[in-house]
């Protein structure tokens, strides 16, 4: 059980438009259901929604995009943050002809 992870950027995941990098999963958290990583958003049109059985906050480390939660769409760049509620359709697209947005989740 870890209170402290380090970015691993050998152990990645394949997402929707997007790379994820775990640093706590639920194998290494102390806290059941808690996981958190870096995602690379390299899509330029959204692709199909997530929707998950838990509450979602991402943080836009670099780049910039869109978010759509729910029925709203929204710009976002570096500094921005944002939640995705339990049981809300969601995605990320980065700005075409823009660099890889990278956001922690």
């Amino acid at each position: 059980m870890a209170y402290c992870a380090r970015f691993n950027p050998g152990i990645s995941v394949p997402g929707n438009g997007s790379t994820g990098f775990p640093i706590f999963t639920n194998e290494n958290t102390c806290l059941k259901g808690f996981t958190a990583g870096i995602g690379i958003f390299f899509f330029e049109d959204y692709p199909s929604d997530g929707l998950h059985d838990d509450h979602e906050g991402f943080y836009v480390v670099s780049g910039s995009g869109y978010a759509k939660v729910g029925d709203q769409e929204f710009e976002i760049s570096e500094g921005t943050s944002f939640v995705a509620p339990a049981g809300v359709p969601h995605a990320i697209k980065k700005k075409k002809g823009g660099a890889d947005m990278k956001i922690y989740w």
